[in-house]
């Protein structure tokens, strides 16, 4: 697929990733670069999607030996469960493979059918 800003801006949504206010695509997950050869190398968003949530799920999976929570004085810091986040990833790109690969219910489909000539005498 050819990228558009219309279509990044699509897949930012999917991957569930925000320019924050006044920020730039670098504070993000994803730079437009990175959603634009994520874009180019999918056959549909849906495809493109998947991808970007597994891409997410690698990088969770990186954190996994992180501390959970720790205890400063009085404060007490406590880290989502990585495990938890890093299966709703691996879930999201199930999803969105499943997307990918059935086509939308309004998809207009094709048949072929073969005429045979009559036997005239």
């Amino acid at each position: 697929m050819t990228p558009t800003p219309e279509l990044r801006e699509e897949l930012r949504e999917l991957l569930d990733e925000e320019i924050p206010e006044g920020g730039t695509d670098r504070d993000t997950a994803f730079t437009d670069a990175r959603l634009d050869r994520l874009i180019q190398s999918a056959s549909n968003l849906y495809a493109a999607a998947a991808e970007g949530w597994r891409r997410k799920a690698a990088r969770i999976q990186k954190r996994l030996g992180d501390i959970q929570s720790y205890q400063t004085g009085t404060e007490q810091y406590e880290r989502v469960d990585l495990s938890k986040a890093l299966a709703a990833a691996l879930k999201m790109a199930e999803t969105f493979d499943e997307m990918a690969r059935t086509p939308p219910a309004n998809a207009a489909g094709s048949f072929m059918l073969t005429v045979k000539r009559p036997e005239v005498i």
